[in-house]
Order: C-alpha cells, then structure tokens, then sequence
C-alpha cells in the first residue's frame, strides 16, 4: 500500500527544482528549535529499597569493626575493657535538591554485650565526573563532599549504657557506689561515644564506610548538558537535561516505580538517533537496498511529533547523491522485549511528504529504522552501570514500554560474585 502510495505522489519535475524541494525539507527538519524549559530529557530512577539492600549484602560480606579509645569515668576507678564499634546498617534517605543522606547505624559493645547504638545522619553532594563521553554520578560521603553528621545515641542509650557502667565497676565495690556516682559515669560514657568516640570513627571507620558504600551510577551515554539529583520517599531520581534539539521532555516522575529504570522522551529517542548517526555511533549511508554503505546513496533522519497522536515517530529518507528525492512516513508503533530481545511493531503507517520518491519500499525503510532508532536507545540505557564500594553490577534490560510519548526501560542489576584476587585485596578489618 504505501508502495503504491508512493508511485501516486510522483511528480515529473525539473532536477533543479526538485533539488531545492529536498533541500528545503532538509532544511526544515535540521533547524528545528529546541523547546524551551521543557524538563528532563533522560530520567534515571533507583528505589532505595534496591539500593539499601546492595549497601546490606556489601556488609555482610565485609563487616567493618574499629577500636574505640577507652573512656575516663572518674571519679571512681573503673575497670573499662576494650570496646569496638561495628556498622550494622547503611541506608539512603531522601535529601534537599541535589543532596542525599546516609543513615548509619553502628553498634558499640565490649565483649559481653551492646553498650549503645551510635545513630548518624550523613548529608552529602554528590558529584558528577566526566571522562570523555561517558558520566557518572558519585554518590559518597568523605572530607571532599561531607556535608553534615549528627551523631545520635539510640532511645535504649540511657539502659545499656548503664548498664555497661555496673557491669565494669569493680566486684569488690558493686552495689556500694551511690546511684548520683553511676548516673555521672554513664553521662560521661555517653558523651564520650558522641564526642572523642565518634572523632576516632569519622577519621576510621566513617572513611572505610565511606569507600565501601560509595556509590557510582554511570548515566547514559547522551550528550549530557546538566544532571539534577532529587529524591522522593522512595526513590532517588537523576534528571538528564541534553545539548540535543528535543521538543518535548518528560512529564514529571511518577511514585510508583519499584525498580531501576531508565526514561526517555519521544523527541528525545529520535534526536539521540540523528546524534548517533552525526557522531559515527550509526552508519550514515544507505544503499537503495538498506544495506550500511559508505558509498549508499540515502541517509536517514528522525524526528518525533508528540501532537500527532495518530502517527508521532517521522522517518525520513533523503537522496543525497547520484540524485535528489526523499520520503517522510508518520509511523505509530509498539515495543516489547520477547526474552533478551527486543521486538518493535510498527502498528501504522502514513506516507506524509515525498519528492521525486525512488521505487523505495518505504514500509521496510520505516519498520527498519524506526527499530534501529529504538534498540540505539536500549543499548544507551543498558549502559547505565551501578558500581557499589568498587564493585560492579551487571545491567540487564528486563522490560520496556512505549506509552504517553515516552519510552521507558526496566533495568536489572545483579551483583558480580568477587574473583579471588579481589577477595586477596580486601584490607583486613578486626571482625567481631
């Protein structure tokens, strides 16, 4: 059908001004202006829950446990035995704009029993490093982007840390020291744990915390122009603003994703395609036959129309040499992922413009580069990389839909079992 559209909509005309007619589309579609405030381009989303439990299995296989200075008690002498302090938990919590927070639990007890949970709140910036084309956003806590840490004692504070006080006051005394004695002496220890104690964990343990849970989420290789970190109740959410002429950016997140995943908007799928193919990312030539060829004859172009519900992708096919002719075909479509693969459908298709149209199949131009445009935007996404403490996790693009002008990847991140020389390399910490 459109075959036979195409035959139709030839018209005998001069080269020249066939020539100009080409040109002018192409003219047309190349400067076209970006929208203005339109939002993110690329949004990356990663559940705290899922974060949380990577920071979970990275500390059950490297627990971390320091020695803390012995405190004075005075004015009784009280024989204190060595005590440690141990993270047991690590968590994301949402922060302000472009800020996130750590909360850390750690354990402090002598060898009989807990003396008191430290409780702190990590607020940090994280950092956006570039190297060549690829990005990633650093999320970490240290002396270069710590911001605030409030060191807490938990509510069952007051009864173990009194606790620990009797249970180190000398056989011989025990039960003779008076109650105002014991209540200055678990003061003191108190203060002690949120004072000089934490002091020897930020410089310790804090910084070991710090390397172990650092977090580096590669983004997605587009022409990234600015990131905006936030986060919600749930989720940590990265917005990718691109230098790319996209017309229409992404409506604001919604709070019910459960997974990892990766957005991107219509116009942003198919200007990310014409940046591939401009960049050496993608063939750029054609033959008649769809062959890749650097001597083809055809190059492809792309464009998305959120206001043409019926028919948003634009595929566009111009002669640029050995003559002058181009198509653009409206195309809707459907996308799907059978197994590891990914499957796109085009539902419709329209013949919208065309000059002088060689005897194209212009259903298999459009179902072919409409698939390229959409499988370069899933190898963009499954690009996207979490590293946890040094430690790398595989990405695996498990779902994908096409619904309200935006194109919506669900990644999968599963954790590389540590080789052998990586485990020799682990500093050995004091494990209790």
């Amino acid at each position: 059908m459109i075959k036979g559209l195409i035959a139709l909509a030839l018209v005998t005309t001069g080269c020249g001004s066939r020539c100009k007619e080409v040109h002018s589309a192409r003219d047309a579609l190349d400067n076209r202006a970006p929208a203005a405030h339109r939002g993110a381009d690329v949004r990356v989303t990663i559940p705290f829950e899922r974060a949380n439990t990577l920071f979970a299995e990275t500390l059950a296989t490297q627990p971390l446990t320091v020695p803390l200075p012995t405190p004075s008690l005075g004015p009784i002498e009280i024989s204190i035995p060595e005590i440690a302090a141990t993270v047991r938990e690590v968590r994301l919590l949402p922060g302000a704009a472009n800020k996130i927070r750590f909360a850390i639990g750690v354990e402090v007890r002598d060898a009989d029993a807990e003396i008191a949970m430290l409780a702190m709140v990590v607020e940090v910036e994280p950092k956006l490093e570039r190297s060549g084309e690829s990005t990633a956003l650093v999320i970490g806590f240290g002396p270069e982007n710590l911001i605030s840490v409030n060191p807490e004692l938990g509510p069952e504070a007051k009864t173990t840390l009194g606790g620990a006080v009797s249970r180190w006051v000398p056989e011989k005394i025990r039960g003779k020291v008076p109650r105002l004695i014991l209540d200055a002496a678990t003061s003191k220890l108190g203060k002690h744990l949120t004072g000089a104690g934490y002091e020897a964990l930020r410089t310790t343990l804090l910084k070991r915390l710090g390397e172990l849970t650092r977090v580096n989420l590669r983004l997605p290789d587009v022409p990234i122009a600015k990131v905006d970190l936030r986060s919600t109740e749930t989720l940590l959410v990265a917005e990718i603003a691109t230098d790319l002429p996209v017309r229409r950016g992404l409506a604001p997140a919604a709070g019910t994703v459960t997974e990892v995943g990766v957005v991107l908007s219509g116009s942003t799928v198919a200007e990310l395609a014409n940046w591939a193919i401009d960049h050496g990312h993608a063939p750029n030539w054609y033959t008649r036959g769809l062959t890749p060829s650097t001597t083809g004859e055809f190059r492809p172009r792309f464009d998305y129309v959120a206001e043409d519900r019926a028919h948003p992708f634009k595929v566009f096919a111009f002669q640029e040499r050995g003559g002058c002719s181009y198509f653009k075909l409206g195309v809707r479509a459907s996308v799907a992922m059978k197994g590891d693969k990914l499957e796109v459908i085009a539902l419709d298709r329209k013949l919208e413009a065309s000059a002088a149209n060689p005897a194209l199949e212009a259903a298999a131009w459009a179902k072919y580069f409409l698939t390229g445009s959409i499988d370069r935007s899933k190898k963009v996404v499954a690009q996207t990389q979490v590293t946890v403490g040094g430690r790398a996790l595989e990405t695996q693009v498990v779902g994908v839909a096409l619904t309200d002008d935006e194109l919506r990847f669900e990644l999968k991140f599963a954790a590389v079992a540590p080789t052998s020389a990586q485990l020799r390399m682990q500093p050995a910490h004091d494990r209790r």
